[in-house]
């Protein structure tokens, strides 16, 4: 525990998360906040070179309420359930059809009376955010700051990946396994409620897409999603 290298996770909105396509692309569910700790010392890392040897990051409650916009008063729970439940956190599915279950977190600690978090990235997802020289996707932190959706997030990431092109079609199958969700909302109109809709306008109200979506259907069913977006001023996606 002694030889670990300290990170502070600042407040700092402009700082840039880096992910490799296929982390993007894989099969996870996070809640909000467990995806804000995360994504907050993601964006400490520089994509283009190793993970820190031995390295832990910290965050404090403060820093979290001022960088996501919440109350601080809430925060010391928010940070503590979110940490409570993050080191059970995996993903399922990465790296195409491979089946495969990777921890993000090999420790993942909530210090009650400093009000304080400590987590270390697992080795086996340092190359998914490290080391990117190809197929990654890069934004600022401060897009999705203020989104109150997790959804809103995975969506968001989506969307980056095509910011050249400003379409992004996906199978409503594949939708729904990256978003981990693959046992719910059988009915695509639950679906459109509860996940599709709420995110968009999360996205459309608090970042700097303007976005529009459609259902493809074949026969009676919707099977693939359409995704059509641009920015609504030059700002943020340009890195």
């Amino acid at each position: 525990m002694d030889q670990q290298r300290s990170i502070a996770v600042r407040a700092d909105g402009s700082s840039i998360v880096t992910k490799a396509n296929a982390l993007i692309e894989a099969s996870y569910n996070l809640t909000l906040n467990e995806q804000r700790i995360i994504l907050a010392c993601a964006a400490k890392l520089d994509g283009r070179k190793p993970m820190p040897r031995d390295a832990v990051f910290m965050l404090e409650v403060d820093e979290f309420a001022e960088l996501f916009g919440t109350d601080s008063r809430n925060a010391y729970t928010e940070m503590e359930e979110a940490v409570t439940k993050l080191y059970e956190r995996d993903i399922r599915r990465i790296d195409g059809k491979v089946r495969k279950r990777l921890r993000w977190v090999y420790m993942a600690e909530y210090r009650k009376g400093e009000g304080k978090v400590r987590l270390g990235f697992s080795p086996e997802i340092a190359p998914y955010l490290t080391m990117l020289h190809r197929r990654f996707t890069s934004y600022r932190l401060e897009e999705i700051a203020r989104l109150r959706s997790a959804y809103a997030i995975r969506l968001f990431e989506m969307l980056a990946q095509y910011v050249d092109t400003g379409v992004f079609v996906i199978t409503v199958e594949e939708f729904k396994q990256r978003f981990g969700i693959e046992e719910k909302y059988d009915r695509f109109s639950n679906l459109k409620a509860r996940v599709i809709q709420p995110a968009v306008d999360d996205l459309q109200a608090k970042t700097s897409l303007d976005i529009s979506w459609r259902g493809i259907k074949n026969g009676k069913s919707v099977v693939r999603l359409e995704f059509r977006f641009e920015e609504k001023a030059q700002m943020h996606m340009d890195i």
